[in-house]
């Protein structure tokens, strides 16, 4: 079982730390779920958009703390758009679960904090996809065959 958590349970974002480090950013992104808490940790060139992709490596590997081993996540894309009158972060991820391939996309607004948003917007792409994990894995039947089912 990959989810040792309530029926239901998404994971919420505690906190995102994003620092310069001589010519690194390093982030810092500590999720929880349920009484649960893991952290991830990256870092990127401190050049251009590198802080976008250090705290949206550190989400998944925060993610990733959760899921296991049988998972893995490769961050496609982050990227700010603007359109309207509120900027976003968009992300693509794709996710190997060892049969297959899932390509999944998050967004979320920019408010006060941009780091912030970019775990956001991770998680929005992850939140849907990881409850299917968790309610596959309660429910079915460990040697069934999933290879047909519906991400989302």
């Amino acid at each position: 079982m990959l989810f040792p958590h309530s029926m239901g349970s998404r994971m919420r974002l505690d906190g995102v730390e994003c620092r310069t480090e001589g010519r690194q950013v390093v982030a810092r992104v500590r999720l929880s779920l349920d009484d649960d808490v893991r952290t991830g940790s990256s870092s990127a060139p401190a050049v251009g958009t590198g802080w976008q992709r250090a705290v949206a490596e550190a989400t998944l590997q925060a993610v990733a703390a959760f899921v296991g081993g049988g998972v893995a996540f490769t961050l496609d894309s982050v990227t700010e758009i603007r359109t309207g009158r509120h900027p976003l972060i968009v992300v693509t991820i794709v996710v190997h679960d060892g049969r297959r391939e899932v390509f999944l996309s998050g967004a979320s607004r920019i408010k006060d904090h941009p780091p912030t948003a970019v775990a956001r917007a991770v998680l929005h792409g992850l939140n849907r996809w990881t409850e299917f994990l968790h309610e596959r894995d309660i429910t079915a039947d460990p040697l069934a065959d999933h290879s047909g089912s519906a991400i989302h």
